[in-house]
């Protein structure tokens, strides 16, 4: 799935400028996409199988056509996976403060 959902990222004309695997069940994907491919950006991460919430769908469809087409979106995906595999925790370091 990680792999589809970097693709359809790519296809939809955006890129990932983060990414996070905090265990087998977690994962955070941080992305820029141009306002005038949100509605692509979320097509292509429909088809790859990922199930997004109605919150995210309507956040990937502009609330109105006065937004600038040149303006990018910087967004977070998070993805958790269900499974029955067990937890695979993994450590993630401090933030000095």
């Amino acid at each position: 799935m990680t792999d589809r959902v970097s693709e359809a990222i790519n296809q939809a004309g955006a890129w990932i400028t983060d990414f996070h695997l905090y265990s087998n069940i977690s994962i955070c994907i941080n992305f820029q996409v141009p306002i005038a491919n949100l509605s692509k950006l979320a097509a292509t991460l429909q088809q790859t199988g990922l199930q997004l919430s109605q919150k995210s769908l309507e956040q990937l469809t502009p609330a109105h056509d006065s937004m600038s087409k040149e303006q990018e979106l910087v967004g977070t995906l998070q993805i958790t996976f269900v499974h029955t595999e067990p937890d695979l925790l993994r450590d993630v370091p401090a933030v000095p403060g």
